[in-house]
């Protein structure tokens, strides 16, 4: 598990690293903090994440990915209230939230809570 957490930390960071090299913003903690892309591009990733993580565990009947991705689409949720909403305005901000609704409600329809009495259909 500590394997797939640092993966995943060096994954985020390469996308940090990427969007400072092409949009050209400093690759320090303040500008990308600020940057509307930036912003918007963790959100989306993040949801993305969190519904794949959460299709698997759905598929294999398994609870704790699930929970794991739920947790990731908390954060996710709040990112978007307290970071992206404090943002002035844009079109980042706007898909931010539009992509995010829709993975949630793709979420919902592939990916529901794994019960206890659920068995695996294959």
């Amino acid at each position: 598990m500590f394997a797939a957490l640092a993966a995943y930390l060096w994954f985020n960071l390469m996308l940090l690293r990427t969007a400072a090299h092409y949009l050209d913003i400093a690759y320090q903690f303040d500008p990308l903090f600020r940057s509307q892309f930036v912003q918007a591009m963790l959100s989306l990733v993040w949801s993305a994440t969190a519904l794949v993580l959460m299709r698997f565990a759905a598929k294999r009947v398994k609870r704790l990915p699930w929970m794991a991705g739920a947790g990731l689409l908390v954060l996710v949720v709040g990112k978007l209230f307290f970071v992206d909403l404090s943002n002035v305005g844009g079109i980042e901000r706007i898909i931010s939230f539009l992509g995010v609704g829709v993975l949630m409600l793709a979420i919902g329809y592939l990916a529901p809570f794994p019960s206890e009495k659920s068995t695996v259909a294959e």
